[in-house]
């Protein structure tokens, strides 16, 4: 199903993407509608146009933004207790991607925190959200998808698929659930599974594959490269280079990170790169070509400058 207007743009502001001036209108919204019993909330089509056209171009003064008339189910649609945050949760629960319908069946997105997921099939969703309070980043997840979890000692992140949790800090993954069963490959990092009846879980290494089903014992198998080379068809995730040409790498990395790159020196695109940037974040990544070229860079928003002289 095509996204709407509205929900594009929550995506939008969920991994700050938007501009400021809509930042603020959005969140001047959400402090009036979390004033009101939202529990069984449901935003008309209409509703959710009109909200869309206010954020992004017919109001000029964000305290001009009113509410807007709540519609309610016998039934509630959305779970409130968690989300995003406080406000975004009461106003439109925490925000959901869907599996996309093109040729080669997966969406790439790329959360708030930096992480990287790619969604495969279009049956898989993937929620996103963060417990105000809470150092930890939640995520759910039905379907299939590949992870690049941007490395944060501090804040631990958490993948529930039914009655089983995943905890990393930083690593690289892919996990397949099918009714009752998981199917976990652990690429990059240290992977903990656990379920309600087993707290304590199982560590999961990299190259290991491990299949729950909850009536059996955990097994844990190694992963080949055909697997591998399964696990992330269709996606950036590979960046490893072989001498290649710094406007080759460039390429890629603004395909992966979505960003743009300006260069001051168009000579340094014809510098030779032999790397492997494969679950390096976009911070990460621009420092170790620094340090082999002779370059700075700048990172400002989505937008990254690079000057200097480069290969010698």
């Amino acid at each position: 199903m095509e996204k709407s207007n509205f929900d594009q743009l929550l995506q939008r502001y969920l991994t700050g993407k938007v501009s400021e001036k809509e930042r603020i209108k959005i969140e001047a919204w959400l402090d009036v509608v979390k004033t009101d019993d939202v529990t069984d909330l449901e935003l008309s089509k209409e509703d959710e146009e009109k909200i869309f056209q206010k954020i992004t171009g017919t109001i000029q003064d964000e305290g001009q933004i009113t509410k807007q008339p709540l519609r309610t189910r016998e039934i509630p649609v959305f779970q409130w207790a968690i989300g995003i945050a406080a406000a975004l949760l009461l106003a439109v629960s925490y925000f959901i991607w869907n599996g996309y319908n093109g040729s080669d069946g997966v969406e790439k997105m790329i959360l708030n925190d930096g992480t990287i997921v790619w969604l495969r099939g279009e049956e898989s969703k993937l929620s996103y959200y963060e417990k105000p309070g809470e150092t930890g980043r939640y995520a759910e997840l039905t379907g299939e998808a590949l992870f690049e979890v941007t490395k944060d000692a501090n804040r631990p992140f958490i993948l529930k698929c039914g009655e089983i949790t995943i905890k990393v800090l930083g690593t690289s993954f892919s996990v397949k659930t099918l009714n009752n069963s998981l199917e976990l490959e652990v690429l990059t990092g240290r992977v903990n599974l656990s379920s309600e009846n087993d707290k304590a879980g199982i560590d999961v290494e990299p190259n290991q594959k491990i299949i729950y089903t909850g009536k059996t014992d955990l097994i844990k198998t190694p992963l080949n490269e055909t697997e591998v080379s399964t696990l992330t068809k269709d996606t950036e995730y590979d960046m490893q280079f072989m001498n290649a040409t710094l406007d080759k790498v460039l390429d890629r990395i603004e395909k992966k990170f979505e960003i743009d790159v300006k260069i001051e020196n168009n000579q340094i695109t014809k510098c030779r790169i032999t790397a492997d940037f494969t679950d390096h974040s976009l911070e990460s990544t621009f420092q170790m070509i620094s340090e082999v070229l002779d370059f700075k860079y700048k990172i400002d928003g989505n937008i990254v400058t690079v000057t200097g002289a480069g290969c010698k």
